[in-house]
């Protein structure tokens, strides 16, 4: 079985680069490519891991507005890069994958967040997903209360 969980940590690195490097749309094919040939990840969703990345990629502007409407406290500039991207793959997840319950894509996010940022930022992400899924997943949210 594909490894979804390992086709969010190569979407993660890829966004990553693409948005230190200005978010040049040019460099996503050859990103992909090293993702996938990452021998440590053998086991990773190939299609799910794409899936994400041309996601964001494509849907960047509407993603970013939508989290900055949850981000009260700070603007998305203080947001560092990493953050922003696992609260972007996240918010993704949450629109095009319904049939991923919202508790499951918040823990994969906070699971990628302790990874790669550490304890401190999981509150901050936490917050905002956990606003953002009343927003996106209503009746979803309404159940588990």
């Amino acid at each position: 079985m594909a490894n979804r969980h390992q086709a969010r940590e190569s979407a993660l690195e890829t966004l990553y680069a693409w948005h230190s490097a200005q978010q040049d749309g040019g460099m996503i094919p050859g990103l992909l490519a090293s993702r996938l040939a990452h021998e440590d990840r053998g086991d990773q969703d190939a299609e799910y891991f794409r899936d994400i990345v041309h996601g964001v990629t494509e849907h960047v502007n509407e993603l970013d507005e939508l989290i900055s409407s949850a981000v009260r406290s700070r603007s998305l500039r203080s947001v560092a890069h990493i953050e922003h991207n696992v609260i972007r793959m996240a918010v993704w997840e949450m629109q095009n994958h319904l049939e991923i319950p919202y508790r499951v894509i918040i823990n994969e996010a906070l699971e990628l967040t302790r990874a790669y940022a550490g304890e401190a930022p999981r509150g901050f992400i936490n917050g905002v997903l956990d606003n953002l899924a009343r927003k996106l997943r209503p009746n979803e949210v309404k159940r588990r209360v």
